[in-house]
């Protein structure tokens, strides 16, 4: 029977409890503001979990603790694409990692999953009796009452160094001869990794960032490094969080616009001249994609439909400061080139309607963002392309 209700009444550590000693089967489902977790419990013990936060995706974790490349994970996406096996499948399928190697990783992803929830402290769940997820990817069974207790001993840690440590934005600096005043003091592993990291520059939020740990060991290094003397504060900085959140979203936002738009065109000009009208799209792209290499990231099939599934993650390799300039620019080349195969080919008559179902289609979209687009100039040369053709 299933059950739902709020953290802020029932803890996580109660519902653990719950479905833990009841040798429950299903699946609880939570959700805070965006972020969504899934737990999948079998017979009382946990066997797969999810998160829909980026940051936590299998992928990017791997990217940061440096047990992958980039290039590895464009390969390894590549493949997937082509045989639909999951992640961890692939990178022993491609030879990047041995089995065993991957298993382990996945057990070691899944309680750090399980292990943030333990800091919610509202949030509402269901736990839904008897229901799975139908995926391959199950893990060996985690002792649901062992996760609780290390958990529960987390939290508690957390607690105790989040009441010392400085804000996020605070910089952190070495102490001049901190080391050397402290002979008898012994850096473990990650003491020392995190104290590499610091350069009187970066603030405790971009050492996080920086950090092939989770939070919770970062967090504990940089207290340990703190309590023997050998850093210190040295004044704040303007959290990067804010500027990374925008860029994401603004990407988002521009390929969900680009691929409506450029949907609306392709389905014209296929009504108007069927696989002509196909024909006609594809020569747009590669006519835009000759002076806009970043295009050759989106896939066009041969009914001349765009795909944009990999073109965020390749168009990672361009420089940060640059990308969004980069993306944009192509893809309003692309869309002023299918707009000129549109009157080449049906008329200007026929694209001005295709454009009146653009803005139908994209308006509220831009109004809700307009000042993010402008401030990033994706607005600017959308309807640079958008203006030039009415």
């Amino acid at each position: 029977m299933g059950f739902e209700g709020n953290l802020s009444s029932v803890s996580f550590a109660d519902i653990l409890q719950l479905l833990g000693m009841g040798k429950k089967t299903g699946t609880l489902f939570i959700e805070r503001d965006e972020n969504r977790k899934e737990v999948c419990f079998k017979e009382g013990s946990i066997i797969w979990a999810t998160s829909n936060n980026d940051a936590e995706l299998l992928e990017n974790s791997l990217l940061k603790q440096s047990k992958l490349t980039k290039d590895d994970l464009i390969k390894a996406k590549e493949v997937m694409e082509l045989t639909s096996k999951s992640l961890p499948s692939t990178l022993v399928f491609l030879g990047l990692m041995p089995k065993e190697q991957v298993a382990e990783m996945m057990m070691k992803h899944i309680e750090n999953l399980i292990y943030e929830v333990f800091s919610w402290e509202d949030g509402a769940f269901v736990f839904k009796d008897k229901e799975l997820p139908d995926t391959e990817q199950v893990i060996n069974a985690l002792n649901t009452m062992s996760i609780l207790m290390e958990g529960t001993r987390r939290i508690d840690e957390w607690n105790r160094i989040r009441n010392t440590l400085p804000r996020e934005n605070t910089v952190m600096k070495v102490v001049q001869n901190g080391l050397d005043q402290n002979e008898e003091v012994r850096l473990s592993s990650s003491e020392a990794r995190i104290l590499s990291l610091i350069d009187g520059q970066r603030s405790i939020e971009e050492i996080k960032d920086r950090s092939p740990f989770d939070d919770l060991e970062t967090s504990r290094s940089i207290y340990g490094l703190m309590m023997a003397g050998i850093i210190t504060t040295s004044g704040t900085k303007e959290s990067t969080k804010a500027k990374i959140d925008e860029r994401k979203k603004v990407t988002q936002i521009m390929v969900r616009v680009y691929s409506a738009t450029l949907e609306i065109v392709r389905e014209e000009l296929n009504q108007k001249l069927g696989k002509a009208g196909d024909r006609a799209i594809i020569s747009a792209y590669e006519e835009a994609a000759k002076s806009h290499p970043v295009l050759e990231n989106v896939t066009v099939s041969q009914d001349g439909k765009f795909d944009f599934v990999n073109f965020v993650t390749l168009s990672e390799r361009l420089p940060e400061e640059s990308r969004i300039h980069i993306m944009s620019s192509g893809l309003a080349s692309l869309l002023d080139s299918c707009l000129e195969k549109t009157i080449s080919s049906v008329g200007m008559r026929q694209m001005k309607a295709s454009l009146s179902r653009i803005i139908s289609k994209i308006g509220d979209l831009l109004t809700e963002n307009k000042d993010l687009l402008k401030k990033f100039s994706v607005y600017e040369d959308l309807f640079r392309v958008l203006q030039i053709k009415k």
